[in-house]
């Protein structure tokens, strides 16, 4: 998949997840995106739940008005390896993983 394909999946997703999220549960909204991406476009579990897991840590950080020099910190990830990670979703490794989900509280 190319980075422009990547890229306008990603903004879908958001405005799904953003949208809907709230009122559906992780399982439905997963339904949901499968169904607006063609078969060739299908994402994996992990793949969708990491695009979620960015959405949170955005909403938290739009929630709590955590200023944009103090994200990277806050979240325990250097400032250039998270903007990598907010463009190519898939780059995540597991450790990121969960310093995101113990930034938004999903972890201790």
């Amino acid at each position: 998949m190319s980075y422009e394909e990547k890229d306008w999946i990603m903004r879908q997703i958001k405005q799904i997840a953003v949208g809907l999220g709230k009122m559906l549960g992780r399982d439905s909204l997963k339904e949901m995106i499968n169904l607006e991406l063609s078969a060739s476009e299908k994402l994996t579990d992990e793949e969708i739940d990491t695009i979620l897991l960015l959405v949170e840590v955005e909403d938290k950080v739009e929630t709590k008005q955590i200023k944009t020099e103090d994200y990277p910190e806050k979240v325990g990830i250097p400032r250039e390896r998270l903007t990598n990670i907010l463009i190519d979703y898939t780059l995540v490794t597991e450790a990121e993983k969960m310093r995101l989900k113990k930034f938004i509280g999903e972890i201790e």
